[in-house]
């Protein structure tokens, strides 16, 4: 069934088998099929569930030392074959190889990161008159994690460590065109030895896997990686049961550059933030705001910090730019790029088979042209004028979203008025990092509901019981 991947077919342990539907999987830089996978049925879901919710129950008995003695083997587990997992990455999800490194990398710390926090999911004790008050956090049960083809390993780790740490059953559904590092990661997971059954992968349909798994009864969370729209049907669906959910969704985060910041930096640093991943990341900076005083400066500097990015072949170590994921995203990038957008700057792109598409910065367009207010998660960003610090912060909320963005400026007073006046969950100041494992990650308005990592991760995947105990004489 598999043509080249040995851990996609349909002996998989962690699938079931004989599926009358199956799904393959294309290399975006070369367009072959390099593996097919069956795809989850609502039948097959069900019974994952059953056997997700068997394990779970002795999962939990554990002691907690126990339980992270068997994540850190799986972060060893991971870390043993992390550059087998970034070649898979490479090859189905078109990441540049040193992307593809620390992604897996990532996936190790998160791991490491959760297996700390099992010994310290403590509950509290609360003064009370006439008794005892004590908390008990405790997990809900199964899980489901469903993941994008952006950041198909960590993302899915973003999900499924904290989980796992706190005492839950996780199954996975990779999205369809990025199954197999996440195949890859149940069968590490087995081998570091985990309850069989207690993380399983379901590669599969959205509308039919993903759909049973927000629907399944005995499912008590959904965490949800993709885009606004579906995450708000999502969210339709577990209202339904009142079903715990955490939304990851879309943006449109600003990079904001003020004329007293360091121009050249923020020039030379600002394709980084709107062409890694090829665009196709939620925190992109795609919305570039520069003060006027300052805008015909940057727009010379950013012209050849654009056209010196690296495009083509991700196994290559020298590559920072591979291929969008398919050829849908591919022509949905391309719908963005319109006669009354003006094509400032555009890099270079390879010929010939592969999802391919050049980097590509857009002026003079209005805030609200549908390149400066949707998502369009490709290579491609819009760079607008401001006059002043309010306009600069009336434009980068002038959007439904609010995951995430860049501010530069010397001015460190201004650094903290206007980082608390963005409406984003996650802010840069001369920089354009947004995600540490170790610091929590989320947006603000459309862009999603809960927040992920950092130091309250375990807690979302917990139940807080309160318990008195009378100490009256009866």
């Amino acid at each position: 069934m598999s043509n080249e991947h040995p851990h996609a077919n349909n002996e998989h342990p962690h699938v079931s088998s004989g599926h009358p539907h199956e799904h393959q999987v294309l290399n975006p830089a070369t367009e072959e099929v390099i593996a097919t996978v069956p795809a989850a049925t609502p039948a097959d879901v069900d019974a994952a569930v059953t056997r997700a919710a068997r394990a779970q129950t002795g999962w939990a008995a554990l002691a907690p030392g126990d339980r992270a003695r068997l994540l850190r083997r799986f972060a060893t587990a991971v870390d043993d074959h992390l550059e087998e997992l970034a070649r898979l990455e490479v090859r189905e999800a078109g990441h540049p190889i040193g992307n593809a490194r620390w992604e897996a990398g990532n996936v190790r710390d998160l791991l490491e990161y959760a297996a700390g926090g099992v010994e310290r999911l403590a509950g509290s004790q609360i003064p009370v008159p006439g008794g005892l008050n004590i908390t008990f956090q405790e997990p809900l049960g199964v899980v489901a994690v469903i993941a994008p083809w952006n950041f198909p390993m960590p993302i899915a780790a973003w999900g499924t460590a904290p989980a796992l740490a706190a005492g839950n059953a996780v199954l996975l559904k990779p999205a369809e065109t990025t199954p197999l590092t996440a195949l890859r990661l149940a069968e590490l997971a087995t081998e570091a030895g985990l309850p069989d059954g207690l993380f399983q992968v379901l590669p599969g349909a959205g509308p039919v896997a993903g759909e049973a798994l927000v629907e399944h009864p005995r499912v008590a969370k959904v965490v949800f990686t993709g885009s606004t729209a579906v995450g708000k049907r999502i969210m339709a669906k577990c209202a339904a049961g009142v079903k715990r959910v955490t939304l990851e969704l879309g943006g449109k985060s600003p990079n904001i550059v003020f004329a007293d910041a360091d121009i050249e930096l923020a020039a030379r640093s600002a394709p980084g933030s709107f062409l890694d991943n090829t665009g196709q990341d939620c925190c992109a900076r795609s919305r570039i705001l520069v003060q006027r005083a300052v805008y015909d400066r940057f727009m010379e500097l950013l012209e050849p910090a654009v056209r010196s990015v690296v495009v083509g072949d991700p196994a290559e170590p020298g590559t920072a730019m591979g291929p969008l994921i398919s050829a849908a995203q591919r022509e949905r990038v391309r719908s963005y790029v319109t006669e009354d957008a003006r094509v400032a700057i555009r890099g270079e792109a390879p010929a010939g088979k592969g999802f391919w598409y050049p980097a590509t910065v857009l002026e003079g367009v209005g805030p609200t042209h549908r390149a400066a207010v949707e998502e369009i998660f490709g290579p491609v960003a819009v760079v607008l004028p401001f006059e002043d610090e309010a306009d600069a912060v009336r434009l980068a909320n002038a959007t439904d979203y609010g995951l995430s963005g860049s501010i530069w400026t010397r001015d460190v007073g201004r650094a903290v008025r206007v980082s608390r006046a963005v409406a984003a969950g996650n802010l840069s100041v001369n920089s354009h990092s947004s995600v540490r494992y170790w610091t929590p990650f989320g947006g603000y308005k459309q862009s999603g509901l809960g927040r992920e990592l950092g130091p309250g991760a375990l807690a979302a995947f917990t139940e807080t019981k309160n318990v008195f105990i009378s100490t009256e004489e009866q």
